[in-house]
């Protein structure tokens, strides 16, 4: 028989907080509300797609570059960033919110294993949303003018799809983070995603202190045109920008897990 005095092993914890939060992560408005904002392309790309067989647009984007767009500026810039934010912010704040996080801390349970539990559950509920928003919108969009060159292009798309796991999870660790450490992240995350994070736009070396610039840069192709942010734009060393995106997340994530482990809670009752 198992000592129930001693927590559960990491891996076992984590699985089973995983489990709790999944569906109640799934079934929220807040996935509804993101689930729109990544769909919003797919319902982009059916729109073109009617739009260039009534021959409406003569002098379409072509539909190579419309999906390059999509990928690299609103996914990867924007609303991906404001979905980890809205979700991995909230990872422990519901759960002070809710007054539920004393059952959690009284179970059998080590907190670095609720947390994992709980961002695994946030990464499998922002992947379920985003990626097959991705390959829909590829296909809807690189199909328009026939199938001849898709498999040149499905190459470019496992790219994006890794670009878009990343994306989630570098921000999903910082704003984990956050949540951890501020009482009302919200704010200060849209602060460093629409401010901070605009001198990926900036020449010299500044773009390295960014999230952004690293993650752009994995994409290997990108929109044919992007107004002044082409021009100071730069393209950092994708093997770098890997190790860089992937050291950040495990400090992030490090760093969550011993705020959490060594923070009081104080639940109003």
């Amino acid at each position: 028989m198992r000592d129930t005095t001693r927590p559960l092993p990491f891996p076992s914890g984590a699985r089973a907080v995983f489990d709790l939060s999944l569906e109640g992560m799934l079934l929220s408005r807040r996935s509804l509300l993101m689930g729109l904002l990544v769909g919003l392309p797919v319902i982009l790309a059916i729109v073109y797609r009617v739009l260039l067989a009534a021959d409406v647009p003569n002098r379409a984007i072509p539909p190579i570059d419309l999906y390059a767009l999509v990928v690299a500026v609103y996914w990867i810039r924007n609303v991906l960033p404001l979905m980890a934010l809205f979700h991995a912010t909230s990872l422990i704040a519901d759960e002070v919110e809710g007054k539920t996080l004393a059952y959690l801390l009284t179970r059998p349970l080590t907190r670095p294993s609720i947390l994992a539990g709980k961002f695994a559950a946030y990464l499998a509920t922002s992947l379920g949303i985003a990626l097959p928003a991705a390959v829909l919108t590829f296909f809807i969009l690189v199909t328009a003018r026939g199938w001849s060159g898709v498999g040149a292009s499905v190459p470019d798309l496992f790219r994006d799809l890794g670009v878009v796991a990343l994306t989630l999870l570098v921000y999903g660790a910082l704003f984990t983070l956050l949540g951890v450490l501020l009482r009302r992240p919200v704010i200060p995350g849209l602060l460093f995603l629409f401010g901070w994070e605009l001198m990926a736009n900036l020449p010299g070396y500044l773009p390295r202190l960014t999230l952004t610039a690293w993650l752009r840069s994995l994409i290997h192709h990108r929109p044919a045109q992007e107004g002044i942010a082409e021009l100071f734009g730069q393209v950092l060393p994708a093997g770098q920008s890997l190790t860089v995106i992937v050291v950040s997340t495990l400090v992030f994530l490090a760093a969550a897990a011993w705020v959490f482990s060594e923070k009081e809670y104080v639940l109003d009752q």
